[in-house]
């Protein structure tokens, strides 16, 4: 057996009855089994042999022998595996009988050989590294057990996942800001006219993106979250043109909607639909997307792209908004404000939805726009592109990762679809290494 985490530590007890002798040896070492064993890392080889051996007195003593109690690595019970191997008896104490499967049960003279691999893959000892030494107590996103105990279970969930995912890395000199402002300076209403001009220009001072023609688009609000202006939009339609690869929130509110769901890349474009892009998109090219726009745009179709990865983008975009009928802009992949989660839509007809009645009236939540705005006066659009770029490029090159138009998340042969579904039927960022974690704690550990 290969193991798909790094085996740091063995914990073994066995219990002996009568006048019994059992011997353990781990990659030719002996170790006293008399009494609770823990075998560390330094005995631990990349590959590895348990050789044990049981003898008593008196070949038919039914009342000497030993029992597993318990085989432990990394605290998980891996009893069961321990007891799946066949144990070789002795035939000249035990003539008339064949070899069993152990069962953990030592009563015939005899020995038991168990071979396993250690793990030797550095992004798995990556992963595993992470969700051990930085174990996550209350943890979301996450559909279920948000708030959990650390258990060998748990833990070896979190190094699975790992890299799966799509938060920002938790830039601390973002956090203190945010951390330090009290909630009395974000209880005021926006200005909306002269802190819309001031967020344009703000993004257009990037050097890697440029936006044209956002005066075209006349209508903004505020957003709690991209997720209310999507639901909108794709919620607003008899046929919505979709890639098939995006935020799995869509394909989770479409699966029970009367809505006729298109392919936006392979399925062609009829009169008037709605049409959505992530602009970027980690999974498709970029001037496939301008293609695509101008296609849908021959016919008449509403258009609308979420930004949410262009803010973290490692290509060069010029976008001119002239086909486009709904922008989404947020920066909550890019600086570490998930669970504020401010967003902000432009819009070339009004939308008469929720967002923008409480945008019109300022019934919306101050908190999370006043911070986005505090944070802008401090850090420029391109501030985490710049800290991290240089870092991601050494993890790609340690790790042997691929690129894509997303900085965060890179291609690796470990990472693919799980076609189990486990996170979510409409989940494919399970394609990814995310670099998140490991630019979070570079340098700390091995990488």
């Amino acid at each position: 057996m290969t193991f798909d985490f790094p085996v740091e530590k063995i914990d073994i007890k066995f219990k002996t009855f009568g006048s019994c002798y059992l011997s353990f040896f781990i990659n030719g070492i002996e170790i006293d089994v008399n009494g609770p064993v823990t075998i560390l890392k330094d005995k631990i080889q990349d590959s590895n042999t348990i050789n044990i051996e049981f003898l008593k007195a008196q070949p038919d003593d039914v009342h000497s022998y030993a029992e597993l109690e318990y085989f432990k690595i990394n605290d998980g019970d891996f009893s069961s595996w321990f007891k799946s191997h066949n144990y070789n008896i002795n035939t000249k104490h035990h003539p008339d009988t064949k070899d069993i499967v152990n069962n953990g049960y030592f009563g015939y003279a005899g020995k038991l050989e168990i071979k396993f691999e250690d793990c030797v893959d550095p992004l798995k000892i990556a992963g595993w590294t992470i969700a051990d030494k930085e174990f996550e107590p209350i943890k979301y996103p996450l559909k279920d057990g948000i708030y959990r105990e650390k258990t060998f279970e748990t833990v070896y969930r979190d190094a699975r996942y790992a890299f799966t995912g799509s938060l920002a890395p938790n830039t601390k000199e973002i956090n203190d800001v945010v951390n330090s402002t009290s909630i009395g300076e974000l209880r005021k209403p926006l200005r909306m006219d002269q802190d819309r001009k001031r967020i344009e220009e703000w993004i257009n001072q990037s050097k890697r993106i440029t936006l044209q023609g956002l005066d075209q688009l006349p209508y903004f609000s505020y957003s709690a979250g991209i997720l209310d202006s999507m639901q909108t939009f794709i919620f607003a339609c008899e046929t919505l043109f979709i890639p098939h690869k995006m935020y799995y929130y869509h394909g989770e509110l479409l699966s029970d909607k009367d809505i006729n769901v298109k392919d936006a890349f392979k399925d062609d474009f009829v009169e008037g639909a709605n049409v959505i892009f992530e602009y970027p998109s980690p999974h498709y090219d970029t001037q496939e997307i301008d293609h695509r726009i101008q296609k849908a745009k021959q016919k008449n179709c509403s258009v609308a792209l979420d930004c949410t990865w262009m803010p973290i983008t490692i290509e060069t975009i010029d976008l001119d908004l002239s086909n486009v009928d709904e922008i989404y802009v947020s920066m909550n992949k890019t600086w570490p404000i998930h669970d504020l989660r401010p967003a902000f839509r432009w819009s070339r007809h009004k939308v008469n939805d929720k967002q923008a009645f409480e945008s019109d009236w300022g019934n919306y939540v101050k908190v999370p726009p006043n911070m986005f705005l505090i944070l802008m006066e401090q850090f420029p659009y391109d501030y985490v592109y710049d800290k991290y770029r240089d870092d991601a490029q050494q993890i790609r090159t340690q790790f042997g990762l691929e690129i894509t138009s997303v900085l965060w998340f890179t291609k690796h042969e470990s990472a693919k679809h799980d076609p189990n579904e486990y996170i979510n039927k409409y989940y494919f960022l399970d394609e990814f290494v995310c670099l998140r974690k490991l630019l979070d704690f570079k340098n700390k550990y091995f990488w």
